[in-house]
């Protein structure tokens, strides 16, 4: 009975150890993982601060390839523009000109010339940047990618920057007279920059597709009547405030998706709504009046480049005024000053608003 006995309180103790053992192994991996995931966090937002400063890096670069270009042609390049009917139908991106002061010189070279792919012979500076056929509209130009946003699936080469054309929302295509300092089909000169270089943006952050997410994507065929009154625009925001709701027609392939097109839609951006918010496009997709918003996939920031050449990460809270009065139109700036009533954010849009810009 005493053997039987100690066998049986000696097989007790050694599960009894063995319990404890699993207990504490279990207690040891949670304590590590809960003491590893403050240094992983810090690794993510290492890597995030790196991809950022990539990002902003490339605006230099980009403002430093717009003041070249002015330097040789003795103005700032269109937002849009071309060679016309029958050519690429006036909607090249200001981008495509960037490119030999990019390091792109042979890249850009292919679409100077003539050219013939598969059998096609296309013209000078190339056929409407729409067109699939064309190699060069289908490149994936690694100073326009933010390292922050995901690759996109369009089927062009897409662009994570475009060029500032102020605060208004109407005429976009069709102006006379710049409010910022680009716009299709008009070249800028700097001296035309009477609110001051470092007080004008000049290109920022858009995003590219991504399910709804805000920053890539467009609402599309929106009434007329939200060019009265951008807060509207907001409503197309669910919920969850960095998507667009359920219901909202999308953009088939969103922001930025092909670098070559100069329209509002793939190429530029207004400083009406605040950075990330929703963009609304009013009766169509690309060319079309209505609100753009600079975005990013950097938290709560999107980088902006002034005309200057600094850089700068803007926050989204921002001061943007009152966003149920009008944006401007080109009769209320063309002779005179006419300050932005978007605050400091619309301010910052305008080229010759004379508006104060000071944010404290």
């Amino acid at each position: 009975m005493t053997i039987s006995h100690t066998k049986h309180d000696f097989k007790k103790r050694i599960a009894r150890r063995s319990g404890y053992s699993l207990r504490m192994l279990f207690a040891a991996i949670f304590l590590i993982g809960v003491l590893l995931l403050p240094l992983v966090s810090a690794i993510n937002q290492a890597r995030e601060n790196a991809r950022q400063l990539d990002c902003s890096g490339k605006l230099k670069q980009l403002l430093l390839a717009v003041h070249n270009y002015h330097d040789t042609y003795r103005r700032f390049p269109s937002a849009m523009g071309g060679t016309g009917i029958g050519g690429n139908e006036n909607r090249l991106s200001g981008l495509v000109v960037l490119s030999p002061y990019m390091e792109s010189s042979s890249f850009y070279i292919q679409i100077v010339d003539p050219s013939t792919y598969n059998g096609i012979n296309y013209p000078a500076m190339g056929p409407a940047p729409w067109d699939k056929n064309y190699p060069p509209w289908h490149a994936r130009i690694w100073w326009l990618k933010c390292p922050s946003a995901p690759d996109s699936s369009s089927d062009f080469g897409p662009t994570n920057y475009a060029f500032c054309i102020g605060d208004i929302a109407s005429d976009i295509h069709h102006l006379k007279t710049a409010r910022g300092m680009f716009a299709p089909g008009l070249f800028t000169k700097r001296d035309e920059c009477t609110d001051g270089s470092s007080n004008t943006l000049a290109m920022a952050e858009i995003g590219t597709a991504s399910d709804r997410f805000v920053p890539g994507q467009i609402a599309t065929q929106m009434p007329a009547t939200i060019l009265q009154n951008p807060s509207l625009c907001l409503k197309t925001l669910g919920t969850r405030q960095a998507y667009y709701r359920d219901g909202i027609r999308l953009h088939p392939q969103g922001r930025g998706y092909n670098w070559a097109d100069g329209a509002a839609g793939p190429g530029l951006f207004n400083t009406i709504l605040p950075p990330n918010s929703p963009s609304c496009a009013v009766g169509g997709n690309d060319a079309v009046d209505g609100f753009y918003s600079a975005g990013s996939f950097h938290p709560d920031i999107v980088n902006v480049a002034f005309l200057d050449g600094s850089v700068q990460s803007m926050n989204d809270s921002i001061d943007t005024g009152d966003l149920k009065q009008s944006p401007p139109r080109e009769n209320d700036y063309a002779e005179s000053s006419f300050p932005s009533p978007f605050g400091v954010w619309g301010a910052l849009g305008s080229r010759a608003g004379g508006d104060d810009t000071d944010d404290e």
